[in-house]
């Protein structure tokens, strides 16, 4: 999709702390989808926790994660919590891999309605558990940003601040001392043209280092 290649991804539009549910029923079993927007491991298996907590009677809490962009070297994790193996979490997880969604955690609650599924039945209903509910779910794009430090003269800066804002970039602070120290912010996606571009037009009279 189109809002990869810009190396921006989908977030569940959600604010710290509040979840998103959605409730689908297979053979009288209620499977209820709570989502979250996690960046950690740490996080994603809190809101499970917290999800056992507010619902000690449920059968099972069954959780799929991906703490960070849908694709890449991202921390990504599912639990079955007591279903038989491959049937819950699994799914659940190759749903919001699939539906390319990134910083989220999806919790699905069961409570036993007495029919047994069966593991094929398990997988389809917690994917469908998953897939109904993300299709609902409030999402927003996630721009992933870099920071840098830039120094330069004090002749230059009006030319780097106009470069910077045409990438859409920002300054966090500046310093004044011989030179010009910069700390400024912009998308991850625009940092390689940003820097050939401002080195260019400041003839390499500038320093810039990126965090990583």
């Amino acid at each position: 999709m189109s809002s990869q290649s810009s190396g921006s991804y989908r977030v569940p539009d959600l604010l710290p702390g509040i979840s998103f549910e959605w409730e689908t029923e297979v053979k009288r079993s209620r499977f209820i989808a709570f989502f979250s927007r996690v960046t950690s491991r740490a996080e994603a298996l809190s809101f499970q926790k917290s999800l056992k907590n507010q619902f000690p009677d449920a059968s099972h809490h069954c959780l799929a994660f991906i703490a960070g962009p849908p694709e890449g070297n991202t921390v990504l994790g599912f639990d079955d919590d007591g279903e038989p193996g491959g049937t819950a979490g699994k799914p659940m997880l190759n749903v919001l891999q699939h539906r390319q969604i990134g910083e989220v955690a999806a919790v699905v609650v069961r409570y036993f309605g007495g029919i047994k599924l069966g593991a094929g039945g398990l997988v389809r209903a917690y994917g469908a558990s998953v897939q109904a509910a993300s299709e609902v779910l409030p999402l927003a794009q996630c721009v992933p940003m870099v920071q840098g430090t830039a120094v330069l003269d004090y002749a230059n800066e009006q030319t780097f601040r106009h470069l910077l804002e045409s990438f859409t970039g920002q300054i966090i602070s500046c310093d004044y001392t011989d030179k010009v120290v910069i700390l400024v912010e912009l998308p991850e996606a625009t940092r390689n043209d940003f820097t050939s571009r401002v080195t260019e037009f400041l003839k390499g009279q500038i320093t810039l280092h990126w965090q990583e």
